[in-house]
């Protein structure tokens, strides 16, 4: 025994490691381990001691030095090997209680510790850890080095004792918690060693072997040494060289289902066997590999104690948290290094240290990881406090003691504020940290330094500097219209929040290692902020393109690809990661890695790892630096990944996921600084509603003057008041957004209120207030349009009919002087008339005289014209010779006369000549020179030409005839012309001028009489034409009377026409506008109710956007709920709404209900809801539909747009979306339980604009993004549970048949049955009824469309009149019809009220069945399977003829209960039977009274009262599987699943099994639970469903997931092309985690042990097949198998005094029990007492039912019951089973 005191007795190890064994050690302390650990330290000692000697060969360890240094060594070695895993508290205890028992002292006196000493070996004695830590001071660009150490006396005390454990090459653990410094301890140390490579894996929930096998892939290489094949590290790394495995949180691995960590055993091998079997069955030995591991301590959530199996292995040590003074020290010298840059600022150093480490462990002390998961606060805050203050230091120039301290509080808000979820924990923080300034800072003004906000950032100036909030605010407004062009077309407002976390982001990408984990709800920003601060920062985004078939292979693929990006190309990226992204643990699993140490073991392997050296290598080159070994360059490529690759997490708190992930994936909150964007707050929610709805025209309710928000209002008001400048306005605009932040919050409570006792829950998040804004903005635009064109039309109706009123008046006015006119015109044509008559008779008198005249004139005038003939033939005889002579007058020339007046002395002929024409001319003198003159005058010819012979007097011709022509002979025509040519002529005129002139006078008396016959002729002729005038002016006169009569005969006629014309206007005028005064009064009130709808048109717009947002998800009840809090809100803030408002009827037109209705939509108010929702909302709709009717209803309503049906289990599922999304075609997808993440983009509407083309990303490709596609996500399962993420990105639209509407379809069913020809007529009446009042509707908007349509008056145009009469005799037909439809419906109402008791009872018992869920997970029974219920019932129950109604409906009622008792009752467990069935007899009778007092009811009493109720038919034990057979063919439909679940251990498979046997029924079945059973389960399905066989899936309990996610969707999606004969089995253990779907689908037997004696024979009896019963004595031993198996299972019941424990008795011990009947009873009739009693008796006490007996006294029960009743007086008639 090893001692050291020479007094002991005892082994001082022994007593040391007793009271190690008692104290509490962080993993359970086992003596192996501890031994272990300690034979490592003392080997060390004792190499210490042998490399001293070989060091001092002259003077080696001997005698006392030598006892010195092995009994101060042994204290030593104990002290850390034994409570190295315990707290600092034991190891002092320990420590004390070594020194006690050891009797040597130390030389710091009683206060010391063994833990604060070492031991020298130059000469054995103690010395304090501490004198061997040097001071430090470290330069300041290494202040953001990731790999400084500073040296404190816990990293030398653990470096001593790891190096110990580490060259002993034991596998060793180091736990503490995180952040303590364990892996930069381990690491510092296997770094100080050589020949070593560090292999760093991070262990999460999900670790198995692979991850070492990668490793070892990627190190190591496999040897051949002789027979064995050995792996040890690759030559590559050197010689000799050691591969340390590094496992951080090596203890999170999760447990398989038989208790075992398999990564944590593989390791055990390795260390116990070492070595492992390979795939090809090789044993492989291991060489030169040693595990170290770190972990948090095993009580912390998620972690797992590990295996002792392994730990008694490995030596553990814990490590703490450091201590202040060492917190102090390490930072000190941090914050020493950064003050260098500023030696004004040095004295600063220890303020700021004492500051940040007082911050830091108020913060620890307060906050706790059990409140929220990144409460976990560790130094690794402190170290990223002192980066963070460098950083932004480090560019600056100067810096006062105000900056600093800013700065240093900036950076503190970020690491110790942001993490924190509610506001007064945020306040608290402030607080703290600013106290903290004020009392270790000196000679600061602190009003400046700590002044809010603290922004800070380099994107306004090269460095870090402080930027006001409005500075900052209009830049990030500028580059964020940039981003919208260049990057995303995604809306943001820069509200406050925005701006806090923009900058929280920009500060840790800005960091090298810097990640964020961003929590928050969907659509609070998370995503598109990280793509703009990358993008302002420079940095590439990467995404995965995740889809439902996105492995882990193609994760790693594009973890390969980043990384690649990073580590080789130098490209520095942001990789955002969502948690929808997770589709597997593996990729966790790699993310937790990444973040860790910046690979990913295994990811680069074989050729991928040699084509990456290689890539290293050149890029190592082009950057100029030379490294030689493989491992320099992975470790280059490693830390620039770490430095450049920056991961963004986006989580959402909502889900369940949350707070696991802290427990499986630790790295993310401790390598990530986590930023908690929560949900926004009433005032970010405040700017986003003002932003959004700043440009709303919400009317001028302002303007008019109103208060809004007093009262109880104010604090909603007040709520916003900062988005609107705190101006305390209180104006409209801000109560709008003040009610729509409270719509949203009431919503949001309701939901949250309800997800406890509802199946299925919503979440809401920003996205929905954004939907909120957007419904709001479009309701009030839409509706403000549709209103203001109606009120338009309206108005102009109304103007128009009072103006055909006063036309009318008008008219009728005009028609009283218009009978007046025509009076006074008969008058006047009578008049006319008149005087026409007496001016014809006076004109025909005149004509007769005129005619006698004008006799006597024709007379007188044949006298004058005789006399006038005579006259003028003597005329005409000189007139020729006249004519010839004027001809040749003519004829004369000019200078022929020229030249005769030039004669002085003319020839005689010639003067005498020109002397006789000048006295014809009437000249006085005929002198020559008088003559000449005549000449000369340039008339002379003229004149003679123009001479009128009429003129010559008697005298004149005398003279001329004397003197000149008769008188001188020798004057002739001849001699003149001779004398001169021109004289000729003038002679000839002179002579036959004198000659007419004779003529003339000659014939004077003739002429004279005939003058005076003609003056005589003129005067009669006078008298005639004065006659004639007389009689033309009477004509004329006449004439003008007939016409003047006939305008006056056309005038009154026009008149009377015109008068008639308007009095038939008017008439129908009159007509029409009493016709109208029903629409009149009806659009007068309309047009007085436009302005109620204006003035509150905010208020009815709220509503109804709040209805459209919200309701689609809750029930009916529930949506009433919500709507009467949302008026509430209203009211409280002062904002109007009409209380009659109706949402279905303002959103739709009854035209469209129609169509939705007779496309399939169900008529009830919740169906009519959702079809409005479906029809307005802004998100793509997400229907929960178990009935399918609504599914059915969108086929038909999108037919014309070609839509699709598909499944994100369809293979090409990606290409039939891409080709809907580029056509703008409509697909429906079925069965989503969870939204494939290729959807996201689509379902947000991420449209990416480029080249004038709008592209959206599916998958890898992007497509071209057709406005008018359109998708509908669907799923039958009321109960699917929906993510946060999926609900922000849908419009939820439920419809789960309400008890209302199953009670309308149950009428039209029992109505149908029971009086079709009713039914059938109803149905028609509702249609037409329906069609009727679409049309009036339609036919009022004619006659308005019409009315507004006309220009001037209606009255004018006759189209319109005879239109609208149209119209209006078409209305009152259709009223005609609509009243008579009235009538008749009455009737048919009267018809059918008789079936509304009934009616009511099927509501009453959905709700019953619907409340049954609380009772137990299993119940859950569908309206789809109350109504199968209900129309079998129907169908089957025969009433006699005779019956009369009443007696009908009760024989009905009572079937009902029978049926839904026999039905639901196989489907509950025994104890809850009995508790339906009075539920069911309360119900019939209506008395709650009925089994309500406890204390007087029993069992037995129980039983009586429902039999008394129902007498005793009814089957409330439940129809089950003593009549499988007419459950399966009669009551179970094709594709309906019928399950049977069971208590563990009672498999009832068998029984289907025998049945189909027994009918010849081909069954496939199937055991579940591994992959091979679902591709089978999937063929058998797929063949039987055509086939019309049966399958049967057993044990489904143990493949919960592929039930959900396979079986279910497969079974809704059949179809109506299932093969009627088709069954599907399922059986299973009753199991919570069987999905809900799948109950709501199946029709469930639960196959329990029956209760009661009776119970369990009649069910025994039922499961054997009836070709066994035909030999009388096995029949008998049946019979008393029967009661041994009744009375075994009945024990059961009552452990332990029936059994001492559970035994698993089945009904196959039972089918066992009848194969050793039948083998031992031969088939014929034998005497009972030549039966083999003895062999019966064993096999049953022994094998059958003994087999399962593990305790001596129930064996003994056992053998008691079956020996005294399997014997040969059983035969005997009074033979007694129990005495």
């Amino acid at each position: 025994p090893m001692t050291i005191s020479e007094s002991r007795s005892t082994s001082l190890v022994m007593d040391a490691m007793e009271f190690a064994l008692s104290e509490p050690h962080i993993m359970s302390p086992k003596r192996d381990r501890l031994l272990c650990t300690l034979s490592a330290l003392l080997v060390q000692g004792i190499e210490l001691a042998i490399e001293y000697d070989e060091n001092h060969p002259d003077f080696p360890m001997t005698g006392d030095h030598m006892e010195k240094f092995a009994k101060r060594w042994m204290m030593h070695a104990l002290l850390w090997a034994f409570s190295g895993s315990a707290s600092w508290d034991v190891r002092k205890k320990f420590g004390a209680m070594l020194l006690r028992t050891s009797g040597i002292s130390l030389p710091g006196g009683e206060d010391a510790s063994v833990a604060d000493y070492r031991v020298r070996v130059d000469d054995g004695e103690y010395e304090l850890w501490s004198e061997s830590v040097p001071r430090m001071e470290i330069a300041s660009h290494r202040v953001s080095a990731t790999d400084v150490v500073i040296t404190t006396t816990d990293t030398v005390r653990h470096s001593d004792v790891l190096g110990a454990w580490l060259s002993s090459r034991k596998p060793l653990i180091l736990c503490g918690p995180p952040g303590s410094g364990k892996t930069m301890t381990l690491t510092n140390v296997l770094q100080s060693l050589q020949g070593i490579v560090l292999a760093s894996l991070n262990f999460s929930s999900r670790t198995t072997p692979e991850i070492i096998l990668k490793t070892f892939t990627q190190y190591c290489s496999y040897v051949r040494r002789g027979k064995s094949i050995v792996l040890e590290p690759s030559e590559s790394l050197g010689a000799q060289t050691w591969l340390v495995v590094f496992c951080d949180e090596i203890n999170l691995p999760e447990e398989d289902t038989y208790g075992t960590q398999r990564v944590i055993m593989f390791m055990r091998q390795l260390v116990e066997q070492g070595g492992f079997w390979r795939d090809d069955n090789v044993w492989v030995k291991t060489n030169r590999i040693q595990f170290v591991g770190a972990c948090n301590p095993p009580t912390d959530a998620g972690r797992v104690s590990m295996s002792e199996r392994f730990l008694r292995h490995v030596p553990l040590l814990l490590v703490d948290f450091p201590s202040r003074d060492s917190l102090m020290q390490i930072y000190g010298t941090f914050n020493g290094g950064t003050m260098k840059l500023f030696p004004n600022l040095k004295g600063e150093t220890e303020a700021m240290t004492e500051a940040m480490v007082e911050v830091y462990l108020e913060n620890q002390k307060r906050f706790t990881a059990e409140m929220q998961p990144q409460y976990f606060y560790s130094p690794r805050e402190l170290s990223r406090w002192v980066r963070g203050v460098y950083e932004a230091v480090v560019h600056v120039d100067g810096l006062t003691r105000e900056e600093l301290v800013r700065l240093w509080a900036h950076e503190a808000l970020r690491l110790f504020c942001d993490r924190l979820v509610d506001p007064s924990d945020r306040e608290w923080c402030e607080e703290t940290i600013d106290n903290a300034a004020r009392a270790h800072f000196a000679g600061v003004d602190f009003e400046t330094a700590l002044a809010r906000p603290l922004f800070y950032t380099s994107w306004l100036s090269k460095e870090t500097r402080q930027v006001a909030r409005n500075e900052l605010k209009e830049f990030l407004a500028a580059r964020l219209r940039v981003f919208y062009e260049e990057e995303l077309d995604v809306p943001l407002v820069v509200f406050d929040e925005v701006l806090d976390h923009v900058l929280r982001l920009d500060r840790v990408l800005r960091q090298p290692m810097g990640h964020c984990l961003l929590v928050g709800d969907s659509g609070a920003g998370k995503t598109v902020l990280s793509k703009f601060v990358s993008w302002m920062n420079g940095l590439s985004i990467f995404q995965i393109k995740a889809h439902s078939r996105y492995s882990i292979e193609d994760f790693n693929e594009d973890l390969r690809g980043v990384m690649r990006r990073v580590g080789i190309e130098g490209e520095k990226v942001t990789f955002i990661f969502d948690e929808g992204n997770v589709l597997g643990s593996g990729f966790l699993e790699a993310m937790n890695a990444l973040l860790a140490s910046g690979e990913v073991p295994g990811l680069f392997e074989g050729d991928d790892y040699n084509a990456l050296m290689s890539a290293c290598r050149d890029s190592a080159a082009r950057d100029g630096v030379i490294l030689d070994t493989e491992e320099e360059l992975w470790k280059r490529f490693t830390s620039i990944v770490q430095r450049n690759l920056h991961v963004v997490f986006t989580m959402n708190p909502s889900g369940g996921e949350w707070k696991n992930r802290a427990t499986t994936s630790p790295a993310l909150f401790n390598r990530c600084v986590v930023d908690w964007f929560g949900t926004w707050g009433g005032k970010a929610m405040g700017e986003v509603g003002k932003e959004f709805t700043l440009r709303l025209d919400i009317g001028d309710a302002e303007s008019v003057g109103g208060s809004w928000g007093i009262g109880e209002g104010e604090e909603l008001m007040k709520e916003v008041e900062g988005a609107f400048d705190g101006a305390g306005g209180s104006g409209l605009r801000q109560a709008v957004v003040a009610t729509l932040v409270e719509l949203h919050r009431i919503a949001k409570e309701t939901a949250e209120t309800n997800s406890a006792s509802a199946i299925s829950r919503t979440y809401l998040s920003p996205r929905d207030y954004l939907s909120l804004i957007q419904n709001f903005v479009d309701c009030i635009r839409k509706r403000r349009a549709e209103v203001e064109d109606e009120q338009l039309h309206v108005n102009a109706g109304l103007s128009k009919l009072v103006q055909t009123q006063e036309n009318v008046a008008e008219l009728k006015a005009g028609l009283g002087a218009k009978t007046a006119e025509l009076r006074e015109k008969e008058a006047l044509a009578n008049n006319k008339l008149q005087q026409m008559v007496a001016d014809q008779k006076e004109a025909e008198t005149s004509k007769e005289k005129a005619e006698v005249m004008n006799i006597e004139v024709e007379k007188q005038q044949i006298a004058i014209n005789a006399r006038k003939e005579e006259a003028q033939r003597e005329l005409d005889e000189a007139e020729p010779a006249l004519k010839s002579a004027q001809t040749s007058v003519r004829g004369i020339k000019k200078r022929d006369l020229d030249e005769i007046r030039n004669l002085a002395r003319p020839p005689v002929n010639v003067k005498l000549t020109l002397e006789c024409v000048a006295i014809m001319l009437g000249e006085k003198k005929i002198e020559w020179t008088d003559v000449r003159k005549l000449l000369a005058k340039a008339d002379f010819i003229p004149n003679i030409l123009n001479f009128d012979a009429d003129k010559l007097a008697p005298k004149q011709i005398k003279l001329v005839k004397d003197k000149y022509l008769d008188g001188n002979k020798d004057l002739t025509a001849e001699t003149v012309s001779r004398s001169s040519k021109a004289c000729g002529p003038l002679y000839k005129w002179a002579e036959s001028q004198i000659k007419y002139s004779s003529v003339y006078t000659r014939v004077q008396p003739l002429r004279e009489e005939v003058e005076k016959l003609e003056q005589q002729a003129k005067t009669v002729k006078d008298d005639k034409e004065k006659i004639e005038a007389e009689v033309n002016e009477l004509e004329t006169s006449i004439a003008q009377y007939k016409n003047d009569y006939a305008l006056l005969i056309r005038d009154v006629e026009s008149l009377k026409s015109e008068m008639e014309t308007v009095s038939k206007k008017v008439l129908r005028a009159e007509s029409l506008i009493k016709s109208l005064s029903h629409e009149s009064d009806r659009w007068s009130k309309s047009s007085e109710q436009f302005e109620m709808i204006l003035r509150n048109l905010v208020g009815d717009g709220l509503l109804m956007a709040a209805f459209l947002t919200y309701s689609g998800f809750f029930d009916f009840q529930t949506r009433i709920t919500l709507l009467e809090k949302w008026r509430n809100a209203l009211d409280l803030v002062g904002i109007e709404y009409r209380e009659d408002l109706g949402i279905v009827e303002s959103l739709s037109k009854a035209s469209d209900r129609l169509a939705w209705q007779s496309e399939g939509l169900p008529s009830d108010q919740l169906s009519l809801e959702n079809g409005v929702i479906l029809d307005h909302c802004i998100r793509f709709p997400l229907v929960i539909d178990p009935s399918g009717q609504a599914i059915n209803f969108l086929m038909k309503k999108y037919s014309d747009q070609k839509i699709q049906k598909t499944s994100f289990l369809d293979k090409a599922f990606m290409k039939t979306l891409a080709g809907a999304v580029r056509f703008g075609t409509t697909l429906l997808v079925e069965n989503v339980e969870h939204v494939d993440p290729v959807m996201n983009p689509v379902l947000n509407r991420e449209i990416q604009r480029t080249g004038g083309r709008s592209l959206v990303r599916i998958g890898t490709e992007d497509v071209d993004y057709s406005p008018k596609f359109f998708i509908i996500l669907s799923t039958k399962n009321p109960a699917v549970q929906l993510t946060p993420d999926v609900c922000s990105r849908v419009t939820l639209v439920n419809f789960t048949v309400t008890p209302d509407s199953l009670q309308s379809q149950s009428m039209s069913h029992i109505v149908n049955a029971e009086k079709p020809e009713v039914e059938q007529q109803r149905t028609e009446i509702l249609k037409l009824q329906g069609e009727q009042n679409v049309k009036l509707r339609e036919l009022e908007d004619q006659m308005l469309a019409k009315i507004s349509a006309v220009e001037g008056s209606i009255l004018d145009d006759d189209h319109v009149v005879e239109g609208m009469e149209v119209l209006m005799k078409e209305g009152s037909q259709v009223e005609e019809q609509l009243s008579k439809s009235e009538e008749v419906m009455t009737q048919v109402h009267h018809a059918i009220s008789v079936f509304e008791p009934l009616s009511d009872v099927c509501r009453q018992l959905f709700v019953l069945l619907a409340a049954m869920r609380e009772i137990s997970f299993l119940y859950e029974f569908s309206a789809k399977h109350f109504m199968t219920i209900l129309k079998y019932v129907l169908q089957s129950k025969e009433i006699p003829s005779g019956a009369s109604e009443a007696e009908r409906i009760a024989s009905l009622k009572t079937a009902l209960f029978q049926e839904v008792a026999a039905r639901i009752g196989r489907g509950l467990m025994v104890d809850d039977k009995m508790v339906f069935a009075v539920l069911l007899a309360r119900l019939y009778k209506k008395d709650d009274t009925i089994a309500a007092d406890a204390s007087v009811v029993s069992t037995a009493g129980i039983v009586e009262s429902i039999e008394e109720i129902f007498g005793d038919n009814l089957p409330w034990q439940g129809r089950a599987l003593a009549e499988l057979k007419r459950v399966t063919e009669d009551e179970v439909e094709a594709g309906e699943p019928l399950m049977l679940c069971s208590a563990p251990g009672h498999d009832v498979s068998g029984r289907v099994e025998a049945m189909a046997r027994e009918n010849k029924r081909e069954l496939a079945a199937v055991a579940m639970g591994s992959q091979e059973g679902f591709a089978t389960a999937d063929n058998f399905i797929a063949t039987a469903s055509k086939k019309g066989t049966w399958v049967m899936l057993k044990n489904c309990h143990l493949c919960t997931e592929w039930l959900s996610e396979s079986l279910v969707k497969k079974l809704q999606s059949l179809g109506a092309g299932v093969h009627r004969d088709f069954r599907i089995f399922i059986t299973s253990e009753i199991n919570p985690k069987l999905p809900t779907a799948l109950l709501r689908i199946s029709d469930i037997i639960v196959a329990e042990a029956p209760s009661g004696v009776k119970a369990t024979l009649s069910r025994f009896f039922t499961s054997i097949s009836s070709e066994r019963f035909h030999n009388p004595v096995r029949n008998r031993l049946y019979l008393i198998l029967a009661w041994v198996h009744a009375v075994v299972q009945e024990r059961l019941r009552y452990i332990p005094a029936g059994w001492t424990e559970r035994y698993e008795f089945t009904e196959a011990d039972t089918t066992h029990a009848l194969d050793v009947i039948d083998s031992l009873v031969e088939d014929k009739k034998v005497d009972p007492d030549k039966l083999p009693w003895d062999a019966i008796q064993e096999t049953f006490c022994k094998g059958v039912f003994g087999g399962r007996v593990t305790k001596p006294a129930d064996q003994e029960v056992l053998e008691k019951l079956v020996k005294s009743i399997f014997v040969s007086k059983c035969f005997d008639v009074g033979f007694k089973l129990v005495d």
